[in-house]
């Protein structure tokens, strides 16, 4: 027990970084699991995003190209689903902005 507890406490910079990716991981997923976040959240999809990233960053001190290939996707997918999203929201928003903007100008 005392090995473990020696482990956890010498852990490298980018071995506590690998582990915070870990648990944001963890979280957004027991948070859907939990119904606590929906799936197709924007919260949900920047919770996988930072997980992977903080996972990839972790990689530096100990490569691993199954695991650097894994995190390189999940973040190009969803920067992706982001990107797609925000472009799909961007009418909405426009609209928005223009009326709050149309207000201001006549006040």
């Amino acid at each position: 027990m005392f090995d473990s507890f020696y482990s956890v406490t010498a852990l490298t910079p980018y071995q506590c970084v690998g582990v915070l990716g870990f648990l944001t991981y963890l979280f957004s997923f027991g948070a859907v699991q939990f119904g606590i976040l929906d799936g197709n959240s924007t919260t949900y999809s920047l919770c996988n995003v930072l997980a992977a990233v903080l996972v990839a960053i972790s990689l530096i001190a100990d490569f691993n190209l199954a695991s650097a290939l894994i995190q390189g996707s999940w973040i190009v997918i969803g920067l992706t689903g982001l990107a797609l999203r925000a472009w799909k929201a961007w009418p909405s928003t426009r609209r928005v902005l223009n009326a709050t903007l149309s207000g201001e100008a006549q006040s």
